[in-house]
């Protein structure tokens, strides 16, 4: 059973919406809003709402007043996370191709010999 408070805390302290978890999660935002508001206490997906929260199942459900005991091993931010799903997402030439072009991108911020002067690797002005 999932404890409202610790789940609507943990989103104010990690600075995340309830939109914003449900997207991460693949759930409705309204599915969030019945967890957090305390009408839906349990979810196939608390493993997953957990991780996106930095946190664990165990203390979501009131298990452990820890909610680093035994937390996610990844330090992921929010926005790694989502490139290793958009990555996940593509098939094996695009992934290889998008993997050659984040190559090129970080060789041209560490070696800006190779910019046209003036201008960035995005071809803007400096």
């Amino acid at each position: 059973m999932i404890v409202a408070d610790r789940l609507r805390s943990t989103l104010a302290k990690r600075n995340i919406s309830q939109a914003e978890l449900a997207r991460r999660v693949g759930v409705s935002q309204q599915t969030i809003a019945k967890l957090v508001g305390g009408s839906a206490y349990n979810s196939r997906y608390l493993h997953k709402i957990a991780r996106e929260l930095a946190t664990t199942p165990a203390y979501l459900t009131g298990e452990t007043d820890d909610p680093e005991n035994n937390g996610p091993r990844d330090q992921f931010t929010a926005e790694e996370r989502d490139w290793v799903d958009l990555l996940r997402n593509l098939g094996p030439a695009d992934r290889k191709a998008a993997l050659q072009l984040v190559r090129t991108i970080a060789h041209s911020a560490r070696s800006p010999t190779l910019q046209v002067p003036g201008a960035d690797y995005r071809g803007e002005g400096q």
